[in-house]
């Protein structure tokens, strides 16, 4: 039976892109990998991860080449990316509107993670701390 845990894009981008901070995500990634989880997201994962490095060279806080490399990496953290179905995405509809927020997209990864019963780690603790669960955990 696999173990799943659930990650999304801030965590993968502060693993890879260079940051006062970025030893304790690889720290983290690591114990992860040693457990043997599988890491997850939804298909969303692709899309913020590769406009996150985008944006940072659009703004010059990197070169296209960093940018393009960190893409390659990020797919090389071996996340497994499932595609939303009609529960998965009722599932994100409540939980944006209990979180009483505008938009759907945190609350896809909270959806997969309540799915596929597992933590979900997030880089953001205005989540972290609206959804007040357990099972979503702070880098």
């Amino acid at each position: 039976m696999t173990s799943y845990l659930t990650i999304d894009a801030g965590v993968a981008f502060k693993l890879i892109a260079p940051h006062p901070k970025q030893a304790t995500y690889i720290d983290q990634f690591s114990r992860w990998q040693q457990a043997g989880y599988q890491l997850c997201a939804p298909t969303l994962w692709a899309y913020e991860i590769t406009s996150t490095f985008t944006k940072m060279v659009h703004f010059g806080e990197m070169s296209a080449e960093n940018g393009y490399q960190g893409i390659q990496l990020a797919y090389r953290l071996g996340v497994q990316l499932f595609a939303p179905d009609a529960d998965q995405a009722l599932n994100a509809f409540a939980w944006t509107t209990r979180l009483q927020r505008a938009a759907a997209y945190d609350s896809f990864y909270l959806a997969l993670a309540e799915q596929l019963d597992c933590d979900l780690w997030t880089a953001d603790k205005r989540l972290v701390n609206a959804v007040n669960q357990p099972w979503v955990k702070l880098i």
